[in-house]
């Protein structure tokens, strides 16, 4: 059972050596992944639990995860899903059904169902990403 509210600190984040390595982390998703993962039980997220699992809240219908530049980005869309990006830091540029839109730290842009989309790998950023109305992995489409 997922805790009544949980902090996800922009430093804690910063901090988490999954940021350094594959250059993402998962928050909130959809379905647990047991070998990986465990729900969050504290009100302050940290990536260090003692199982070596990522802390992670279950939420139906909605995913969030924290990405930076390394990253694995592929071009892909959602049939039923709503991405919602907030940059963080840095500037980053998403290609959305052929137009580049160039983003600066506190910005937001929100990608529709349906829209072919792709996060440029270029100088460096902090981004997080919400999808809402989500089936998982079941609506990613490349």
């Amino acid at each position: 059972m997922n805790p009544p509210a949980i902090l996800f600190s922009l430093q804690a984040v910063k901090n988490d050596p999954a940021l350094q390595t594959r250059g993402d982390r998962k928050i909130l998703v959809t379905e647990l992944y047991p070998e990986k993962e465990e729900v969050a039980t504290e009100p302050h997220w940290r990536h260090g639990m003692p199982s070596g699992k990522c802390p992670v809240l279950v939420m139906p219908d909605t995913e969030s995860a924290v990405f930076t530049q390394d990253a694995k980005q592929t071009r892909h869309c959602h049939r039923i899903g709503t991405e919602i990006y907030v940059l963080i830091e840095g500037s980053m540029t998403i290609e959305v059904e052929g137009t580049d839109y160039t983003l600066a730290s506190g910005d937001t842009i929100v990608v529709m169902p349906g829209a072919y989309h792709q996060i440029r790998r270029e100088g460096r950023f902090l981004c997080r990403v919400f999808t809402v109305n989500c089936a998982g992995v079941a609506d990613r489409y490349e």
